[in-house]
């Protein structure tokens, strides 16, 4: 999927939705809510095709930004609108990492954002390019938000 969407489609839906900024232009990395263990198990490659979604995520100084991107041509999806979550209204943020990717739980009262983020995504030279701030960004927002719950 990594290969349908191009950075300036990316620039461009952040335009549109009055979004783009130095800084959300320099975070914007691919992530996806996977679905459960079991309906891997159970359903196979449906799974993801039923339950999982895809995302550009982008951090800005107080808030993340999820676009969503559909799941078939790996477009943006403009039919949904982009889910912003400001610092001030998340409850927890948990980051933990493996040897392929990153996993980075946004919590905000009932909504739940279990994401993960590869540590590469195939074709995608932008994502590459912006990890590593994304993931300082993402790091600041999880001691802003430990920080106000202590």
């Amino acid at each position: 999927m990594g290969l349908m969407l191009s950075e300036k489609e990316i620039l461009a839906n952040l335009e549109v939705n009055g979004l783009l900024s130095p800084m959300t232009e320099s975070t914007a990395v691919w992530a996806q809510i996977m679905p459960s263990t079991g309906s891997l198990v159970l359903f196979g490659a449906y799974a993801q095709l039923a339950k999982g979604s895809y995302f550009i995520l982008c951090m800005e100084q107080d808030k993340v930004i999820l676009l969503p991107v559909h799941k078939i041509t790996g477009k943006m999806d403009s039919k949904k609108e982009p889910i912003i979550m400001t610092f001030e209204e998340l409850d927890s943020v948990e980051v933990g990492k493996n040897a392929l990717l990153h996993k980075v739980t946004f919590t905000a009262g009932e909504r739940v954002m279990p994401l993960k983020i590869n540590k590469v995504a195939a074709g995608t030279k932008w994502h590459k390019d912006h990890l590593e701030k994304a993931l300082a960004e993402i790091a600041r927002c999880e001691a802003t938000v430990n920080q106000r719950n202590m």
